[in-house]
């Protein structure tokens, strides 16, 4: 029993480590903030030539969001989506086609080929502040930590070592449907 806890081990922690080396270059790409998209409607309105005020696009919200409630719903998505083993979801926490997405559904797949099932994926904010926003994307510098995840596998389920406290700038859209996190560096 104790080599198959190994290799468990083994298994659990390997993807862990690809997941590292993919995460420095994920952060190496995404380290640039997002291309400018072009100004709101709200904003081209403001310095319009005709005066004239023309109406947004979509609904503008009145109040600024609890930008940590909002990094917590999203992380609770994204943990149901490793306990369910289910790329799928993940669509529901990233902007479609950024690293990042790239990122957590390789590593999802890397577990989900060694037969491994991860619980308790959590992430902890323990701080936000709002950097800044440029139309749709706000910029905002957390720290988390990750919580013990448990590897479950066919020998068993292992607790994995728990993160330290990490500073990182997360940009993040507002989308028709919600939030999306749109790329992630360490600060």
């Amino acid at each position: 029993m104790a080599a198959n806890r190994r290799v468990l081990w083994a298994s659990a922690l390997v993807p862990w480590a690809v997941g590292a080396m993919v995460w420095a270059v994920v952060q190496t790409d995404s380290a640039a903030d997002p291309p400018s998209p072009a100004p709101e409607p709200a904003v081209r309105a403001i310095g319009s030539a005709d005066g004239q005020a023309r109406v947004p696009a979509r609904p503008v919200r009145a109040a600024q969001p609890d930008w940590s409630a909002m990094l917590d719903r999203l992380d609770r998505r994204r943990e149901s989506a490793y306990a369910a083993n289910a790329p799928a979801s993940l669509r529901a926490v990233y902007v479609a086609g950024s690293a990042v997405l790239r990122h957590d559904l390789a590593m999802l797949e890397a577990y989900a080929q060694r037969g491994v099932r991860l619980t308790g994926v959590r992430l902890r904010t323990l701080d936000v502040q709002l950097l800044g926003r440029s139309g749709p994307y706000v910029r905002l510098r957390v720290v988390d930590r990750l919580d013990r995840p448990t590897a479950h596998g066919a020998d068993g389920s292992v607790r994995l070592p728990r993160d330290r406290a990490t500073p990182r700038v997360i940009v993040v859209r507002d989308a028709a449907d919600g939030w999306r996190i749109a790329a992630v560096r360490r600060a």
